[in-house]
């Protein structure tokens, strides 16, 4: 900076800017453990983090983009508003994916198993899940159908807020409250309190149709699409479905197993 600029606070327009060094950590889990702070890219998933309750700290822009009337009226106060330069927000995301309009925000509370006590609910379970776009869009489909929340087995809580997966669940998993345990934990709990696990099994002599008439609430536990649940899960679960499909395909993504499942549950929910 030369004698004649003036440093402007709100112009991120460098990495050498201090706000550019926070913004790049909160790209890697090491650096959402160490700041406690998250970032979501994009207004619609920054309207839903802050409809559920998430201090958001900042939101940037770049270039020519415009931050609506709605988002800065709903932001959270003192939260500041600042311009990123189009150059500037490629070296900051690098080769992840470029965010035009994003948000800082406070890293919510964990939530543990003793939530359960007070959610009536079913609740969804994931095992080992690890693509972003599965796990969102079962979230989706968990809110959608009016489940009660949803566990993540084995899950860093801090991979909970990646960017990719807030963006996989258009936002939508600020709204649904999720856990992340150990599957040993997990398992602990369910046999402590007589929690009803299910699983699908393809072969499995109940059909998922018949799901809807069970009255006692469920955790409906699903594997990843290769390896299905551990078989620790696969011993504990109290029931089995199958999802009646042509033999001549192997099996189903665990998004669209997931929607199956769910969809048939809703006959009892929402009596």
């Amino acid at each position: 900076m030369n004698d004649n600029e003036t440093f402007n606070p709100f112009l991120v327009d460098s990495l050498n800017h201090p706000l550019a060094g926070p913004i790049r950590k909160l790209l890697t889990r090491e650096g959402r453990r160490e700041l406690d702070q998250i970032l979501i890219d994009d207004e619609e998933n920054i309207l839903q983090a802050l409809e559920a309750g998430v201090e958001i700290e900042s939101v940037y822009y770049a270039g020519d983009e415009v931050i609506s009337e709605k988002l800065r009226k709903n932001l959270t106060p003192g939260a500041t508003i600042h311009e990123v330069a189009k150059r500037t927000t490629k070296k900051l995301f690098e080769n992840d994916k470029i965010s035009r309009i994003f948000a800082i925000a406070e890293t919510p509370q964990p939530k543990g198993l003793e939530l359960l006590k007070t959610i009536k609910k079913d609740i969804v379970v994931l095992e080992d899940l690890g693509i972003s776009g599965n796990i969102g869009n079962i979230v989706r489909t968990s809110l959608a159908l009016d489940l009660g929340g949803m566990i993540l087995l084995n899950m860093d809580p801090l991979d909970l807020y990646d960017r990719r997966l807030i963006r996989a669940s258009r936002g939508y998993m600020f709204s649904l409250p999720i856990m992340t345990v150990p599957t040993k934990d997990f398992l602990d709990y369910c046999k402590t309190n007589n929690e009803t696990l299910l699983v699908t099994a393809m072969d499995a002599e109940k059909s998922v149709e018949e799901i809807a008439s069970i009255p006692e609430r469920l955790l409906i536990v699903f594997g990843s699409e290769k390896e299905g649940c551990s078989p620790a899960i696969e011993v504990a679960a109290t029931m089995k479905v199958r999802i009646p499909i042509n033999p001549r395909v192997e099996s189903l993504n665990v998004s669209a197993a997931a929607g199956i499942t769910l969809f048939n549950r809703i006959g009892f929910n929402r009596m």
